[in-house]
């Protein structure tokens, strides 16, 4: 499961889509079929070229699926996420999830928040839908606060500092964990500030040295913990 030794984390950071939950393929169209909505309502395209321009730059010039329809629209990347919410529903997909409850129960102890490339609205409401009080997050952050999407680093560090702020001492990088279901856009950058990093949702660890730990499920991340000397 781990690669080497790190400190205990004491804050968990974690991405939300793909990782608290597992989007199914009717999810991953809606939510695709929302961005090109987005895009074709700022530019007039109409569908088949609107795909086109997005599968040109999507991944290939940025990883962020919300940052290819900011630009291509036009407009900044958080009223991007805003107006991407109105067109599909998560809540529509997703149920109570008891082994995830008992997962947060189980680490109440630490400090957790949520960093996505969503819109905070949505995600509260998907929280909701799976059992989980928002107040279990100190932060939901998203491009709202920072004005950037993952891969982009200021979401990281704008959680660093708040932590940092809410505290009478410094926390190292390394008493970070991130916790998301995609390397490159959740754990590479995390991994580049110094932070440790789980990748969810996967049976065996990748060979990239950015990645700390793989579980196969979110509900295994406490094992992270349990492996510590």
């Amino acid at each position: 499961m781990t690669s080497s030794i790190s400190p205990l984390p004491k804050v968990f950071i974690w991405d939300f889509d793909g990782t608290l939950y597992q989007q199914n393929e009717d999810l991953w169209h809606d939510i695709r079929e929302a961005e090109y909505h987005v895009i074709m309502n700022h530019t007039g395209w109409g569908h088949d070229k609107t795909v086109d321009e997005f599968s040109k730059m999507y991944k290939k010039i940025v990883l962020s699926a919300t940052e290819t329809v900011a630009r291509l629209s036009s407009m900044p990347i958080a009223l991007a996420s805003v107006e991407m919410e109105s067109y599909f529903d998560r809540t529509t997909y997703v149920k109570r999830d008891e082994k995830l409850i008992a997962l947060f129960s189980s680490l109440k102890s630490y400090t957790h928040y949520i960093l996505c490339n969503g819109a905070v609205v949505g995600v509260e409401k998907t929280l909701a839908m799976l059992g989980l009080p928002k107040e279990t997050f100190i932060k939901i952050v998203t491009s709202e606060h920072v004005g950037a999407n993952k891969p982009d680093p200021r979401g990281f560090e704008y959680i660093m500092h708040r932590a940092h702020q809410a505290i009478s001492y410094q926390l190292s990088a390394a008493s970070f964990l991130m916790i998301g279901d995609r390397p490159l856009v959740d754990l590479a950058p995390a991994k580049k500030l110094g932070m440790q990093t789980c990748l969810v949702w996967r049976e065996k660890k990748p060979d990239e040295d950015f990645i700390d730990y793989a579980v196969p499920t979110v509900y295994d991340v406490v094992n992270v913990l349990k492996a510590r000397p």
